[in-house]
């Protein structure tokens, strides 16, 4: 396609959540607008974020040396940014699954298009998380976790079949409810199966601080944490990352708070 077609056919697959680069001169957000940004009252309510600062910023501390021969998963892939960010730091491999199908085609979408960026070794699957285990995949080094947690009925049995695929470093990124009386809880919502950036069981859990997620990662065999983001939003939810290792020592330099 030339970058007229690519426009078109990103605009008639909107509503975008990633602006990730097609090509030299394009992306999926720069379509909409000059600086890639879109509001969600003009984006059916989907925020559009541009994520590769963030994400090659927790990558190249973790892998100074680059991710050769490391594999990549992303739960709840959406349109595959991250995926793709792992391949251009030439990660062995990237799998990302999400369960709707409108991501997982923007993901595809971007991948058949792609020009001047590696898109090889990258699988997407449309896919629940609960259903991940029947993959028979081979192990990660390296897992994202992100907004997936909190639109889970079950949380606690999700992250623990991404932390079983996971032999090295997990990142989790989820809101969360703040209740100070009960750290170690979590709070059950229902939400909307309508919303392609909400979940499709309808019962959701948040948990209600950094406590009770270092707990669950403890018992899912991470021996160091760092809380690397912790921010009230306009909703009065928190939006809390912790990186998760395997071994002591592993997040050494990685900036944040210590949960360990």
């Amino acid at each position: 396609m030339n970058n007229e077609e690519l426009i078109e056919q990103i605009r008639a697959m909107r509503p975008w959540h990633h602006d990730i680069e097609v090509n030299q001169t394009l992306s999926t957000g720069k379509v909409f607008s000059p600086d890639g940004t879109l509001l969600p009252a003009d984006n059916d309510k989907v925020s559009m974020i541009s994520p590769r600062g963030r994400f090659e910023s927790r990558a190249n501390k973790l892998y100074p040396d680059g991710m050769a021969g490391k594999r990549f998963l992303d739960c709840a892939c959406n349109a595959g940014a991250y995926c793709f960010y792992a391949r251009e730091l030439n990660a062995e491999m990237s799998y990302g699954f999400d369960v709707r199908k409108h991501w997982i085609d923007q993901a595809k979408f971007v991948q058949e298009n792609r020009d001047g960026f590696p898109a090889d070794r990258i699988e997407f699957q449309e896919m629940d998380l609960y259903d991940l285990p029947s993959q028979d995949l081979q192990p990660f080094d390296f897992t994202y976790f992100s907004g997936i947690f909190y639109h889970l009925p079950d949380p606690v049995t999700g992250l623990k079949i991404a932390a079983d695929l996971t032999q090295d470093v997990l990142l989790l990124n989820t809101a969360a409810v703040p209740e100070s009386e009960n750290p170690l809880g979590m709070s059950m919502v229902y939400e909307s199966v309508d919303l392609v950036m909400s979940g499709v069981h309808r019962l959701a859990w948040f948990p209600n601080g950094p406590e009770i997620l270092v707990e669950i990662l403890k018992w899912l065999g991470f021996k160091e944490m760092k809380l690397t983001k912790d921010v009230i939003n306009h909703k009065n939810r928190r939006r809390l990352e912790i990186i998760a290792a395997r071994e002591k020592g592993r997040l050494s330099e990685l900036s944040g708070h210590d949960l360990t």
